[in-house]
């Protein structure tokens, strides 16, 4: 705690400096990365640890009491974030994935207090959501509304498409694509626990409560992108694999009327090729392009020695270049590119056993083109995953007034970061 409270006013004053009010009016990039449940904020500033505040805490200052303050937010949050496309009815809204009920209600015993509140009014309020995702608006609070398959719990086991939701897409119809990593392990074949890819439709009502399977059969599925054309891009990670889907795409669940709602038509797969990416998890355009950045999470490498790599693929999958040797890197995951072409990336430190350890949030800056060493936003993370780079003016918040995100002890997140 020494430590914290030494370094803690240079970090409100890099916050005041950044965001003072003839600054203010200036848009400027944010990263947002969840680990740990929350969603951090990195007001990036070219420079390593750069300020990072709260933006989406998951639990109140004390889980087993109504008489605590309650959390800004209050929600358990993965992934990566999407905006929703004008002309859905949620104009400034954001979704991501969104776990808060089995995780401080059902897994959690006993469970939070909050669980016990009904009123969708209270700011304690969890509602009983299987995994999917939430609907978020602008500032980060939660709209109490919550798209997901079903799940008859505990008449049933938790099923496809709530197992790991983790990543998201939208396409120009306001149609949501998102995937479901499954239960994580390559050789578990149980195929209730694959990995998969769904789509949900806005219906009249800008609900989202009907959907199709694109995919039910995927081991370890990664968070989606989409080119310029619609086709959606996918890794099958436990496969080494990246997949390209390109349409037929479904309409509405009239294109998935079975008990499974798997496409009756699917869409057409094909490889797109990542050469020297053995377990490719992560793609995303290189801007101004057609080209992808790709990662690959564990190999090449030795769990518990870091690992994987990042490079850049044209449109054919034919390797550009590298970006990010293995030795520099601790098993990357989710990526995205800020608006200066900066590439900012989570990291996941696995261990010798392929558990998490010590996460971080790194970044690469471009010279003339050339990618530079990487450095470090954030360490000591407990399973950083998703990356989003959004402009400041699409968050209505006042960064000033949330709280500073405080690097982890290593000690709470099982590693070195």
């Amino acid at each position: 705690m020494p430590t914290v409270r030494r370094y803690l006013p240079r970090v409100l004053a890099a916050l005041a400096l950044l965001l003072r009010p003839h600054a203010s009016a200036r848009a400027f990039d944010v990263v947002l990365s969840a680990q740990g449940e929350f969603m951090d904020a990195y007001l990036v500033n070219g420079q390593a640890f750069p300020p990072k505040v709260v933006f989406i805490d998951p639990d109140p200052a004390d889980p087993d009491s109504l008489s605590s303050p309650p959390p800004r937010v209050g929600r358990h949050v993965n992934g990566k974030l999407c905006f929703f496309p004008r002309g859905v009815g949620h104009n400034g809204d954001f979704v991501i994935a969104d776990d808060t009920y089995r995780e401080a209600c059902l897994d959690r015993n006993p469970p939070q207090a909050r669980c016990s509140v009904t009123s969708p009014g209270s700011r304690f309020y969890v509602g009983m959501d299987p995994d999917g995702w939430g609907v978020f608006n602008a500032d980060g609070t939660w709209t109490r509304q919550h798209i997901h398959t079903p799940w008859n719990y505990p008449a049933e086991p938790q099923p496809q498409g709530t197992i790991d939701p983790q990543g998201c897409v939208f396409d120009r119809r306001g149609n949501l694509f998102g995937n479901d990593v499954g239960s994580g392990d390559p050789i578990n074949m149980d195929p209730s626990q694959r990995g998969s890819l769904i789509v949900f439709f806005p219906g009249p009502r800008h609900q989202y409560d009907s959907y199709c399977f694109l995919a039910k059969d995927l081991s370890q599925a990664g968070m989606p992108a989409m080119d310029g054309v619609g086709n959606i891009y996918l890794a099958e990670t436990g496969m080494g694999r990246m997949w390209k889907f390109s349409p037929p795409f479904p309409a509405s669940a009239a294109d998935c009327d079975n008990p499974d709602h798997l496409v009756t038509t699917p869409p057409t797969k094909t490889v797109f090729p990542t050469p020297g990416a053995l377990t490719p998890a992560a793609i995303v355009r290189v801007p101004g392009t057609d080209h992808w950045y790709v990662d690959s999470v564990l190999l090449p490498g030795i769990p518990g020695q870091g690992g994987g790599l990042i490079n850049e693929y044209d449109a054919n999958g034919l390797l550009v270049r590298n970006i990010v040797p293995s030795n520099l890197l601790l098993n990357p995951l989710g990526m995205d590119v800020g608006s200066d072409g900066t590439l900012y990336y989570a990291e996941l430190n696995l261990n010798s056993d392929t558990s998490t350890g010590c996460g971080r949030v790194s970044m690469v800056r471009f010279v003339n083109g050339i990618p530079q060493p990487p450095q470090v936003l954030g360490q000591n993370l407990s399973f950083p995953d998703g990356v989003t780079v959004v402009d400041s003016a699409q968050i209505g918040v006042d960064f000033m007034k949330l709280p500073v995100a405080v690097e982890p002890d290593p000690s709470t997140c099982n590693g070195s970061g």
